[in-house]
Protein backbone atom coordinates (compact mmCIF):
# COMPACT_ATOMS: atom_id res chain seq x y z
CA UNK A 1 0.00 0.00 0.00
CA UNK A 2 0.93 3.41 -0.87
CA UNK A 3 1.67 5.43 2.54
CA UNK A 4 0.64 9.19 0.96
CA UNK A 5 -2.50 7.81 -1.04
CA UNK A 6 -3.44 5.93 2.19
CA UNK A 7 -2.98 8.79 4.52
CA UNK A 8 -5.27 10.51 2.27
CA UNK A 9 -7.78 7.52 2.14
CA UNK A 10 -8.34 7.74 5.56
CA UNK A 11 -8.34 11.27 6.12
CA UNK A 12 -11.57 11.58 3.37
CA UNK A 13 -12.76 8.37 4.72
CA UNK A 14 -13.17 10.24 8.13
CA UNK A 15 -14.42 13.50 6.14
CA UNK A 16 -16.88 11.50 4.98
CA UNK A 17 -17.71 9.90 8.22
CA UNK A 18 -17.97 13.06 10.02
CA UNK A 19 -20.28 14.97 7.20
CA UNK A 20 -23.07 11.94 7.50
CA UNK A 21 -22.53 11.25 10.91
CA UNK A 22 -22.70 14.78 12.54
CA UNK A 23 -25.71 17.05 11.63
CA UNK A 24 -24.28 19.27 14.17
CA UNK A 25 -22.02 20.92 11.56
CA UNK A 26 -24.50 20.38 8.93
CA UNK A 27 -22.09 19.68 6.05
CA UNK A 28 -19.68 22.11 6.72
CA UNK A 29 -16.50 19.63 6.82
CA UNK A 30 -13.90 20.77 5.10
CA UNK A 31 -10.32 18.71 4.42
CA UNK A 32 -7.42 21.61 4.85
CA UNK A 33 -6.23 22.54 7.86
CA UNK A 34 -6.98 26.40 7.12
CA UNK A 35 -10.13 27.07 5.83
CA UNK A 36 -11.94 30.73 5.23
CA UNK A 37 -14.69 30.39 7.47
CA UNK A 38 -17.18 33.27 7.53
CA UNK A 39 -19.63 33.56 10.14
CA UNK A 40 -22.69 31.34 8.95
CA UNK A 41 -20.09 28.95 8.53
CA UNK A 42 -19.68 27.74 12.12
CA UNK A 43 -19.32 25.30 13.36
CA UNK A 44 -17.28 23.69 11.31
CA UNK A 45 -15.08 20.63 11.30
CA UNK A 46 -11.04 20.91 9.37
CA UNK A 47 -9.62 17.45 8.82
CA UNK A 48 -5.84 16.85 8.08
CA UNK A 49 -2.93 14.98 8.86
CA UNK A 50 -0.75 16.04 11.07
CA UNK A 51 2.83 13.97 10.92
CA UNK A 52 3.65 10.33 10.27
CA UNK A 53 6.35 8.16 11.12
CA UNK A 54 7.49 4.85 10.67
CA UNK A 55 9.06 1.88 12.57
CA UNK A 56 10.60 -1.26 11.52
CA UNK A 57 9.11 -4.13 12.71
CA UNK A 58 10.96 -6.82 10.68
CA UNK A 59 11.70 -7.94 7.65
CA UNK A 60 15.04 -8.10 5.38
CA UNK A 61 16.82 -6.47 2.46
CA UNK A 62 14.34 -7.36 0.01
CA UNK A 63 11.24 -7.20 1.99
CA UNK A 64 10.76 -4.62 4.92
CA UNK A 65 7.64 -4.55 7.59
CA UNK A 66 7.28 -1.34 9.35
CA UNK A 67 4.54 -0.29 11.52
CA UNK A 68 3.15 3.12 10.18
CA UNK A 69 1.86 5.78 12.87
CA UNK A 70 -0.19 8.85 11.39
CA UNK A 71 -1.88 11.85 13.73
CA UNK A 72 -4.80 12.96 12.19
CA UNK A 73 -5.79 15.83 13.27
CA UNK A 74 -9.66 16.86 13.13
CA UNK A 75 -10.30 20.70 14.49
CA UNK A 76 -13.33 22.37 15.36
CA UNK A 77 -14.35 25.43 15.58
CA UNK A 78 -16.91 27.19 16.66
CA UNK A 79 -18.07 30.81 16.80
CA UNK A 80 -20.80 32.42 19.71
CA UNK A 81 -22.17 35.89 18.73
CA UNK A 82 -21.21 37.47 21.90
CA UNK A 83 -17.96 37.16 23.77
CA UNK A 84 -19.57 34.50 26.06
CA UNK A 85 -16.74 31.91 26.66
CA UNK A 86 -18.52 29.50 28.49
CA UNK A 87 -21.22 28.79 26.42
CA UNK A 88 -18.38 28.56 23.21
CA UNK A 89 -16.97 25.63 25.83
CA UNK A 90 -19.53 23.81 26.43
CA UNK A 91 -20.28 23.60 22.38
CA UNK A 92 -16.61 22.52 22.14
CA UNK A 93 -17.24 19.93 24.30
CA UNK A 94 -20.01 18.36 22.83
CA UNK A 95 -18.90 18.58 19.13
CA UNK A 96 -15.25 17.48 20.21
CA UNK A 97 -16.60 14.51 21.95
CA UNK A 98 -19.13 13.45 19.27
CA UNK A 99 -16.31 13.69 16.56
CA UNK A 100 -13.90 11.64 19.18
CA UNK A 101 -16.92 9.22 19.94
CA UNK A 102 -17.70 8.81 16.08
CA UNK A 103 -14.70 8.48 14.76
CA UNK A 104 -13.71 5.57 17.26
CA UNK A 105 -16.50 3.69 16.63
CA UNK A 106 -16.45 3.83 12.85
CA UNK A 107 -17.11 0.31 11.25
CA UNK A 108 -15.63 1.58 7.90
CA UNK A 109 -11.98 2.50 9.49
CA UNK A 110 -11.78 -0.68 11.80
CA UNK A 111 -13.64 -3.92 10.38
CA UNK A 112 -13.19 -5.92 7.58
CA UNK A 113 -14.06 -5.71 4.27
CA UNK A 114 -12.52 -3.01 3.71
CA UNK A 115 -10.52 -2.06 7.00
CA UNK A 116 -8.79 1.11 6.70
CA UNK A 117 -6.58 0.96 10.18
CA UNK A 118 -5.16 -1.49 12.45
CA UNK A 119 -5.79 0.09 15.67
CA UNK A 120 -6.46 3.69 17.32
CA UNK A 121 -3.04 4.09 20.03
CA UNK A 122 -4.22 7.64 21.38
CA UNK A 123 -6.40 10.62 21.07
CA UNK A 124 -5.55 13.83 22.36
CA UNK A 125 -7.96 16.48 22.45
CA UNK A 126 -6.90 20.18 23.25
CA UNK A 127 -9.36 23.46 23.79
CA UNK A 128 -9.20 26.82 23.44
CA UNK A 129 -10.95 29.77 23.38
CA UNK A 130 -10.02 33.61 21.86
CA UNK A 131 -12.03 36.43 23.26
CA UNK A 132 -9.51 38.94 22.56
CA UNK A 133 -8.70 39.33 18.78
CA UNK A 134 -12.41 39.67 17.67
CA UNK A 135 -16.19 40.94 19.01
CA UNK A 136 -16.92 37.27 19.51
CA UNK A 137 -15.81 34.61 21.09
CA UNK A 138 -14.15 32.00 18.82
CA UNK A 139 -13.15 28.34 19.70
CA UNK A 140 -11.31 25.59 18.55
CA UNK A 141 -10.94 22.16 19.72
CA UNK A 142 -8.27 20.17 18.16
CA UNK A 143 -9.20 16.09 18.07
CA UNK A 144 -5.75 14.28 17.30
CA UNK A 145 -6.14 10.38 16.33
CA UNK A 146 -2.73 8.56 16.62
CA UNK A 147 -3.85 5.72 13.79
CA UNK A 148 -1.72 2.47 13.31
CA UNK A 149 -1.30 0.64 10.28
CA UNK A 150 1.18 -1.73 9.23
CA UNK A 151 3.42 -0.71 5.75
CA UNK A 152 5.35 -3.72 3.37
CA UNK A 153 7.79 -2.14 1.28
CA UNK A 154 9.65 -4.60 -1.47
CA UNK A 155 12.90 -3.71 -3.14
CA UNK A 156 12.23 -4.51 -6.68
CA UNK A 157 14.05 -7.39 -8.21
CA UNK A 158 16.89 -6.28 -10.78
CA UNK A 159 16.35 -7.04 -14.17
CA UNK A 160 17.84 -10.33 -15.59
CA UNK A 161 17.71 -9.04 -18.67
CA UNK A 162 21.33 -10.42 -20.40
CA UNK A 163 20.36 -11.15 -23.54
CA UNK A 164 20.80 -15.26 -22.65
CA UNK A 165 18.03 -17.64 -23.34
CA UNK A 166 19.44 -20.34 -21.48
CA UNK A 167 20.71 -19.89 -18.42
CA UNK A 168 23.31 -23.16 -17.05
CA UNK A 169 25.27 -23.48 -13.70
CA UNK A 170 28.35 -24.51 -14.19
CA UNK A 171 30.56 -25.78 -11.10
CA UNK A 172 34.15 -26.28 -10.69
CA UNK A 173 36.09 -28.40 -8.33
CA UNK A 174 37.84 -26.56 -5.28
CA UNK A 175 40.94 -28.06 -4.37
CA UNK A 176 42.01 -29.09 -0.73
CA UNK A 177 43.97 -27.12 1.15
CA UNK A 178 47.42 -28.79 1.49
CA UNK A 179 48.17 -31.21 4.65
CA UNK A 180 50.19 -29.61 7.26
Amino acid sequence: MSTPAHRAAVRDKVAEILRAGMPQVDGRVFRARTWPLQEKDYPALLVYGWEEELKRTGGNAARTFFEARFILAVEARVQDRSRDAEEVEAELEELTGAVRDLVLTSPELLLAPGRMVERFDGVKTTLGIDTKSSEVAVGRGLIAFEIVWPETFEVPAPATDCGCDDTSLALRPVPAPPAP
